[in-house]
């Protein structure tokens, strides 16, 4: 009897966590706007930076910790540093940190890709590999998707 009872015990038990495993949130499909509420390059370059933008949108779409989310605002401000001088690197650095504290908030937030909500918290194993797996689907470049998954440790 009681081993009927731990066989029935250790089955709901793998049923219970196997379920648990499988309840892992799904991501919206990305979409960017690229330099929310700012131009994506100078009037005779109009498209300069708009790259690191969406960059930077891609890299929000499925969020994490906020020391990951600081460094995809500075991977933005260096992006653009790189194309375009410290003028508008630091423009578009200082408006997206003083975005972070508005109480107007748009689509685009920190992780806004999850159906579910999630927390600032550290990707799970099982989240990597699932944003792996969209991003791979969305067919970007394989040399920007390397250097991207390794930048972002993914």
């Amino acid at each position: 009897m009681i081993y009927k009872l731990l066989a029935i015990f250790t089955v709901f038990f793998i049923y219970v966590n196997a379920m648990a495993s499988n309840n892992l949130s799904e991501l919206e499909k990305f979409e960017t706007d690229y330099c929310t509420l700012f131009v994506e390059g100078p009037p005779g370059n109009p498209n300069l930076w708009k790259s690191c933008c969406f960059d930077h949108d891609l890299r929000y779409w499925f969020g994490g910790t906020l020391k990951q989310r600081n460094k995809a605002d500075f991977k933005l401000k260096q992006c653009v540093r790189k194309k375009a001088g410290s003028f508008y690197a630091n423009m578009i650095y200082y408006g997206v940190r003083t975005g972070h504290y508005s109480p107007i908030k748009n689509k685009y937030k920190w992780g806004w890709g999850w159906i579910n909500n999630r927390d600032n918290s550290e990707l799970s194993l099982d989240e990597k590999v699932y944003i792996n797996e969209e991003l791979r689907a969305l067919n970007l470049d394989e040399d920007y998707l390397k250097e991207f998954l390794e930048f972002y440790n993914l």
